[in-house]
């Protein structure tokens, strides 16, 4: 009978797959931009569509990191069109960092992030693996001089220690998501 839950008036917060989650990921970035741009900004519902937008971002990087293994422990990856998207570059990685300069990402203000230098370009599959070890409250963004909405975070080590500063264009994150998501 499918999902019952519009039956039951039960919901379920976890997103029914990678392409819902890259699809509302999306729109959660337009969402979000539209309450920021406001005059004055919007700041409840901007705080309410990131942290939607947070559960989104963490499903697609679950599930596309979780694809990448599975991948690997069939040989099937080597020389794969997945291995090819994973390895198109998306974003911008800045490391050596200190925590200083990890905790200066929120103490910008919102809508002031910057990554402290020029930074390397970074392939989806490290930038997922960045996101994942992100520092949840050492976060900011910024909307470019084309109107994109760039992403920032602090990424620790798994000792703990700082690893990176890393930014991403949301959409363009989605579109290479998007690409990827088959093989998931």
């Amino acid at each position: 009978m499918g999902n019952i839950s519009f039956l039951t008036g039960a919901s379920s917060n976890s997103p029914s797959s990678i392409g819902e989650s890259i699809y509302q990921l999306e729109n959660c970035s337009v969402l979000f931009l539209a309450a920021w741009q406001k005059a004055p900004p919007d700041l409840v519902r901007a705080a309410r569509v990131s942290s939607e937008a947070m559960a989104h971002l963490d499903h697609i990087v679950n599930v596309a990191l979780r694809a990448r293994d599975d991948s690997k422990a069939a040989n099937t990856y080597a020389g794969s069109q997945f291995q090819a998207g994973l390895n198109r570059q998306c974003g911008l990685s800045v490391t050596p960092v200190t925590r200083l300069q990890q905790q200066a990402l929120p103490a910008a203000g919102p809508g002031n992030g910057t990554i402290p230098g020029a930074g390397v370009a970074l392939t989806l599959e490290k930038l997922l693996n960045k996101i994942k070890h992100r520092r949840p409250n050492d976060a900011n963004f910024r909307v470019d001089q084309f109107g994109q909405h760039i992403f920032i975070v602090a990424v620790d080590k798994p000792n703990h220690q700082p690893d990176s500063i890393v930014e991403f264009p949301v959409k363009d994150f989605c579109v290479q998501c998007a690409n990827i998501a088959q093989y998931t």
